[in-house]
């Protein structure tokens, strides 16, 4: 209260221009590397043509954007998102932000809302549920009773989209003629994985964070790299021999029975710190996935090769060794394995850990120093590192059926492009600050994780049961999945049958 709009402008201005200092230094540090090698002499002779390049290309400059600007009276555009139970890293927290409070995110969340309202005329409301099946229901409530409470909504993937999407429930985004998938802030690895018959009914990109959260990946001991003169893990990342035979090789060279008391437990030190969600992201990490898209954009069963059961050997060989690695949902339930685990973590009890993105921030307070790196290839001869996101606390935007499209697509793409200078450079100033990753090759890593992001249609549609049995048989050390396969295949074929259904034949 109190505050104009021109005062307003000005603190979203000074807010950008700062957010948009540290994207640059981040995107152009690999630049920065290449030019530390050319001599002061090549540097003088083509000072004139430089002048000209770094004009043409002003990393401060914004990309080209013209937004559908549409006056919403001073009404409300409201955002449905959910909690997610005790994982407080897992909420939904760039949607809304009440004011300045010198927290980074909250502030970038601020400066883009501020401009959002402004640009539009309105205000930028967000409306959150306890959990992901109050949300899915709340939206199907609202569509079918024709209101248009939501203007969009962010819905986590598992239980979520199936239901939503075959319910008619949910816009075809591809026909929001105000949104263009196309751009940049846009992700579109998405884009390309998710639709389904040539229709789209979830997006992500620089508009939120939680996404990025919960991709897959590894954080890593660099004291204990250095105790037991563990070659670099980073060089062996960017040659391209950072592999799952490669990770079980470095983590024999670490377990040991700390406590002496001639038991392997909670109280020692281990090669790699996991649990049960890590397995479709080996998987992913790999090359592979339980269901992709064919030729005519619909879902297919690629589980059954001859290359997942060669992977899974090889996950077993790492995973199922308790000499070498532990597996902290195992040790302390659903409701302790995060922080029970960080703990370890964060004691020196282990030289690896794998984890959802979400959960770098609880290490902030780590005392010995720390990196990032992505999952493990299959082999050299894979081309990529691909990072998983996890179908249970990833989340997705969509619009929901009652909204007004034109208005729900105007204002998205808005969003999104603002977010790409203030709420995505906020999230990398974080992820990069030295409480949380204390060293510069950590940037090159984070441009690894975040350049393959990966959407498994068997772990976001649930076929046949097939990615809740391959996650939870870890619990028990089972090794069969191909027998569970077998007897569930015709079962994920119907359900994949009823889905392409259900969506051919939405209005």
């Amino acid at each position: 209260m109190g505050i104009t709009k021109k005062s307003k402008s000005l603190k979203i201005l000074c807010i950008f221009l700062s957010t948009i200092m540290i994207f640059t230094a981040f995107s152009m540090s690999s630049c920065a590397k290449k030019e530390e090698n050319q001599t002061q002499e090549n540097k003088t002779a083509d000072a004139d043509s430089n002048a000209d390049v770094a004009e043409e290309v002003d990393p401060h400059a914004r990309l080209p954007f013209t937004p559908v600007i549409i006056d919403l009276g001073g009404r409300n555009f409201t955002i449905a998102d959910c909690s997610w139970g005790t994982e407080t890293t897992s909420d939904q927290r760039d949607v809304y932000a009440e004011s300045d409070t010198g927290e980074t995110l909250n502030d970038a969340v601020y400066a883009r809302n501020m401009a959002i309202e402004e640009m539009f005329n309105c205000v930028i409301t967000e409306q959150k549920y306890n959990d992901p099946g109050s949300l899915g229901g709340a939206i199907k409530k609202n569509v079918n009773a024709g209101d248009a409470k939501f203007d969009a909504a962010y819905i986590r993937f598992k239980d979520n989209l199936n239901p939503l999407a075959t319910g008619n429930l949910l816009y075809d985004l591809k026909k929001l003629t105000n949104m263009d998938f196309t751009k940049p802030w846009w992700d579109q690895n998405i884009v390309a994985q998710t639709s389904i018959a040539g229709k789209l009914f979830v997006a992500n990109g620089d508009i939120q964070i939680l996404d990025k959260g919960a991709i897959n990946a590894f954080v890593f001991n660099k004291e204990l790299q250095k105790n037991y003169q563990i070659e670099d893990v980073y060089s062996l990342v960017k040659s391209g021999k950072w592999t799952l035979s490669k990770l079980l090789e470095i983590s024999r060279q670490i377990s040991i029975d700390l406590d002496g008391d001639g038991k392997m437990d909670k109280n020692d030190r281990y090669g790699l710190l996991y649990y049960r969600d890590s397995l479709p992201a080996f998987l992913a990490g790999a090359g592979e996935n339980i269901a992709r898209k064919d030729e005519n954009d619909l879902p297919v069963m690629t589980f059954n090769n001859e290359k997942v059961y060669a992977v899974l050997d090889a996950m077993y060989e790492v995973l199922y060794d308790e000499t070498v690695s532990f597996h902290t949902m195992r040790a302390f339930g659903d409701s302790g394995f995060i922080i029970e685990g960080g703990k370890m973590f964060q004691n020196n009890q282990a030289l690896f850990m794998y984890i959802r993105m979400t959960e770098i921030e609880p290490l902030r307070g780590m005392e010995t120093d720390f990196g990032i790196l992505p999952f493990p290839k299959y082999d050299e001869n894979q081309k990529d590192y691909i990072s998983l996101v996890n179908a249970y606390i990833g989340s997705a935007l969509c619009v929901p059926g009652s909204a007004d499209p034109e208005v729900s697509g105007a204002v998205l793409e808005a969003m999104a492009y603002e977010s790409r200078y203030t709420l995505l450079p906020a999230y990398y100033e974080v992820m990069l600050k030295t409480k949380i990753s204390r060293d510069s090759d950590s940037e090159e890593m984070l441009s690894i994780i975040y350049k393959n992001m990966n959407y498994d249609l068997g772990s976001l549609f649930g076929f046949g049961g097939i990615d809740s049995e391959f996650m939870y048989h870890t619990m028990t050390f089972k090794r069969t999945m191909a027998s569970f396969y077998e007897k569930n295949e015709a079962k994920a074929q119907k359900d994949i049958d009823k889905l392409v259904d259900k969506i051919l034949n939405l209005d």
